[in-house]
């Protein structure tokens, strides 16, 4: 079920003012909890455990702070501490708004997050734990709702796991049941069945930072660094996604089925042409006053919403030749995936896809063919076909949030080993020279290619770009010219004077054997271990199968240039002008 544009209207005044209220209680609660007002810590007279917790957050304030060193423009403790508050805040909308998806979509059993206070599962709960609670504030139902986060975290630990230093800042009691409230109002019911909720939450979320950021360009302010994610994202609407994936997938499909001497669905069944010629029809309609401006041609199978924004075009010999074989071996890029709404569209179609393949190749999906079975299927269209690139952290999550709740929906046994999303975020700006992987890496690099620590360095220093840059971030570039620089180094070493056996001087190039291929894999390896050492694999939210690859090293390999057969984005866009 769609979002209705009644319910897409509320949910995005109900996040405006959620948002402000909980970055207004999470200030609130930190000032009484910790009394942040009394500035030396022993004046303040707390307990051992809230002395300890304030501590603590004031030398994860003092770390921050100190990180600022060398930029043009620094941030000060009350910047950060306004960042640890809006971490808190969207770390628990975000945790309650995906365990309602889950309930909606019956793949969490209970309604606690939709019911809340009179939810059967808190009711039962209530009962066989009296002793619980009798004197919480909350009646028991903060405990319980911990329990579910626990058990979500086992899936999902970057979601659902600690959350660092904002778990010391308390969720106040009136605020939790503000939310819940707010988010069960019956106005919100087709929210919790469209998959795109998740990505307009984020947009509603960052709209306010976003309106200040425009007000603050205007007053001739520039954008730092840390604010482009900010400023830049926007979701994109559903049918802009629809009619580009249709018209980028969608003939790559057809020069497939070419290929192979398939007749595509679409076209066995004439929904091209069926389709060609109602919009003909329904121009006509509108034209004539019959219809609205505004409304949408009428579809009548998932066939035809799959094929709905095609525009008929012909297929080139070349497109036939350089198509993958399967769509198996298709692979997709998003390079500023945000909340991942490009992703989440082409699973359903390539879910389709695949189905269709399995038919046209008579492999039709059974339960005991792991390549064309629902798991196999939905493990290899996260495993492989899917990409993502961006610069915030947040969006990134939620886009695996999203591609999660999609997969379960499809096959609740589907456990993929990896997921290809990276936020760019790796933070090496501030990585000091003698940092001791960054010495090791010059070694190994230098001990297995010849190539001198300084052409290292270069690379290194381009990748501490990729905080900001993202997926415009050469890294083959970089790579490449490094390696030309070290070969036409090696080319032009001053030449060796000897003397014959009778003293006449005669001139003899040192000969130098030198294999770019080989010297480009023990770099590419070498940086591998590198970022490994300093890029998380937890930063997904998610837990895999496999052992997720480590930020850093995700990044390299997404960005590689020419890896993709479909790049497909509404990229963001902020004029260099504006930008500090």
């Amino acid at each position: 079920m769609t979002m209705t544009p009644e319910a897409k209207t509320f949910l995005s005044k109900t996040i405006r003012r959620l948002r402000t209220r909980l970055l207004d209680d999470f200030r609130s609660s930190g000032d009484s909890t910790y009394q942040f007002a009394i500035r030396n810590l022993k004046d303040a007279k707390l307990d051992g455990a809230l002395a300890a917790r304030r501590r603590r957050i004031e030398e994860w304030l003092d770390e921050q702070v100190r990180s600022e060193a060398g930029k043009k423009t620094k941030r000060t403790a009350e910047d950060f501490r306004r960042d640890l508050e809006q971490q808190a805040a969207y770390t628990l909308l975000n945790r309650l708004l995906i365990l309602r998806l889950m309930e909606a979509g019956r793949l969490r059993h209970g309604t606690l997050a939709a019911q809340g206070w009179n939810s059967e599962t808190y009711k039962t709960f209530r009962q066989i734990a009296r002793a619980i609670t009798q004197d919480d504030e909350t009646e028991g139902f903060a405990f319980l709702l911990q329990l579910v986060f626990e058990d979500l975290a086992v899936e999902m630990p970057g979601l659902y796991g600690p959350a660092g230093v904002a778990e010391l800042l308390p969720v106040p009691p009136a605020t939790l049941r503000a939310v819940i409230e707010a988010l069960a109002d019956p106005l919100l019911d087709s929210c919790w069945t469209d998959d795109m909720t998740l990505g307009w939450v984020y947009q509603y979320w960052n709209d306010p930072q976003r309106e200040a950021l425009d007000a603050k360009i205007n007053d001739g302010g520039k954008i730092e660094p840390h604010e482009i994610a900010s400023k830049t994202q926007m979701f994109t609407e559903r049918y802009m996604v629809d009619w580009l994936l249709q018209n980028s997938l969608g003939p790559m499909w057809l020069a497939m089925c070419k290929q192979h001497g398939w007749t595509p669905d679409a076209e066995s069944t004439g929904t091209l042409d069926q389709l060609e010629q109602r919009r003909i029809e329904w121009r006509a309609k509108r034209d004539a006053g019959q219809v609205e401006l505004t409304d949408l041609m009428p579809l009548h199978s998932e066939l035809e919403q799959r094929w709905a924004y095609y525009v008929p075009q012909p297929i080139p010999d070349d497109a036939v030749k350089q198509a993958p074989k399967s769509v198996r071996d298709l692979k997709i890029l998003d390079p500023a995936v945000g909340s991942g709404h490009f992703l989440i569209v082409a699973f359903d179609l390539l879910l389709a896809l695949y189905r269709e393949e399995a038919r046209h190749r008579g492999e039709a999906a059974d339960s005991d063919s792991e390549k064309w079975s629902d798991r196999g299927i939905v493990e290899r269209i996260l495993e492989h076909n899917l990409h993502g690139i961006d610069l915030d952290p947040r969006a990134v999550q939620i886009a695996a949030a999203a591609l999660w709740l999609k997969a379960r929906a499809a096959c609740p046994q589907a456990q993929p080993r990896q997921l290809n999303l990276v936020a760019s975020n790796l933070r090496l700006g501030s990585l000091p020279n003698d940092d001791p992987a960054l010495v090791e890496l010059r070694s190994v690099v230098e001990k297995e290619t010849g190539m001198p620590a300084e052409l290292t360095d270069t690379i290194v220093q381009a990748l501490r770009g990729a905080d900001h840059l993202g997926s415009l971030l050469q890294i083959d570039k970089a790579v490449d010219q490094a390696i030309e620089k070290h070969e036409t180094e090696l080319a032009t070493r001053p030449l060796v004077w000897q003397r014959d056996l009778f003293g006449t001087p005669i001139i003899q190039q040192r000969r130098i054997d030198f294999d770019a291929i080989a010297t480009r894999r023990s770099l590419l390896d070498g940086l591998d271990v590198f970022l490994s050492r300093h890029t998380s694999g937890e930063d997904l939210g998610l837990r895999t199968r496999g052992e997720q690859l480590a930020a850093g090293v995700r990044f390299m390999r997404l960005v590689k240039e020419g890896s993709y057969d479909l790049v497909v984005a509404n990229p963001p866009y902020q004029g260099t002008s504006k930008m500090a």
